[in-house]
């Protein structure tokens, strides 16, 4: 869309960028908050400094952006809908104002007085380099840089993150606000109108759900899963140690003969160990098809298999899988909820 729109620009539009360019910031000189100049000529004298907030506004929102979509596609699957339509509707947004209204940067303007830090500072990447010339740099307003900033601060506070990145995204707003005016990309007014248009988006992505979309983050609260722990020797003993095994329950002998009965005997009965959770009595009737029982610990599921006439002990070896039979309605309860929906 964006390449589109760039092919079909109205009739005027770099006279019209300008025109529009010089507006903002007559209406900050009136507003005495034209601040701009200053603190552009002030970062093209701090030589390293310069380089590194150019290089941050060609690719910090890039990078970070990137981060919160992969992170609310692994942790918030089922709210990474809402996150991605408030992106979509913002960015989409954006794109038609920059279309209907064109505004050259500060650093363009020519008799501003801004510098131009990225040509200054020889950045590569950056709006204004050779490796971007061909981009349309007449699109000042809204600020994308501090929508998407301000679409992952958003995101990450409704989602309930760690602390410490909910404070890192409010420092990206502050940075990218102070890189986007420091290096003569944009008016703070462009700013307003990034958090504009992501407030448009995320009111539109409610109003089309019904109320506001807030979500909880795990008990831990981490950006990321930790990988699990490989299963040790004092974990997986804990129920051998055990001097006092729990018999098996009443509802679980008659799970099992109730099994055999409707499987055929003998029933070949293998026991799994299933983590916290306990253990698992895998059984396998007659005609092939599965079972389980699920019970405290392995002694209880030894106990089971020897308190249940026609089940007898085995191994998860290669007689008994080819003694298995997986039939349609196994297969669909193996495929979960959203399989069957």
């Amino acid at each position: 869309m964006y390449a589109l729109l760039g092919a079909l620009s109205l009739p005027g539009h770099e006279r019209r960028a300008f025109v529009h360019g010089e507006d903002i910031l007559a209406v900050q000189r009136m507003l005495h908050t034209d601040f701009e100049r200053s603190v552009n000529h002030w970062l093209a004298d701090q030589g390293w400094l310069m380089v590194v907030a150019n290089y941050e506004y060609a690719f910090g929102y890039l990078l970070v952006t990137l981060v919160a979509l992969v992170w609310l596609y692994r942790r918030r699957p089922r709210h990474y809908p809402w996150a991605r339509d408030v992106f979509a509707i913002s960015t989409l947004l954006a794109i038609l104002c920059f279309w209907l209204y064109p505004v050259a940067p500060p650093r363009l303007l020519p008799d501003a007085g801004f510098i131009d830090t990225v040509r200054l500072g020889g950045t590569w990447g950056s709006w204004g380099s050779p490796m971007v010339e061909g981009a349309n740099q007449l699109a000042a307003m809204p600020s994308l840089h501090i929508g998407w900033a301000l679409w992952v601060a958003v995101t990450l506070f409704r989602s309930g993150a760690a602390w410490w990145a909910r404070i890192a995204s409010i420092g990206h707003v502050l940075v990218t606000f102070t890189v986007i005016v420091a290096t003569g990309n944009h008016y703070w007014l462009d700013a307003l109108g990034g958090a504009v248009v992501v407030g448009i988006g995320v009111l539109a992505a409610d109003l089309a759900r019904g109320k506001p979309v807030m979500w909880d983050a795990s008990a831990s609260r981490r950006l990321w899963r930790r990988g699990r722990p490989a299963y040790t020797g004092a974990v997986t003993d804990t129920a051998t140690d055990a001097k006092t095994p729990v018999p098996p329950k009443a509802a679980q002998l008659a799970a099992a003969r109730t099994f055999a009965a409707e499987h055929g005997k003998p029933v070949k009965a293998v026991v799994q160990r299933i983590g916290r959770a306990g253990a698992r009595v895998l059984l396998v009737g007659g005609d092939g098809a599965l079972g389980d029982v699920v019970v405290p610990s392995v002694e209880t599921g030894e106990a089971l298999i020897e308190a249940v006439e026609g089940l007898e002990r085995s191994e998860w070896d290669a007689d008994t899988v080819a003694a298995t039979v997986i039939g349609p309605e196994h297969r669909r309860r193996m495929a979960g909820p959203l399989a069957r929906r």
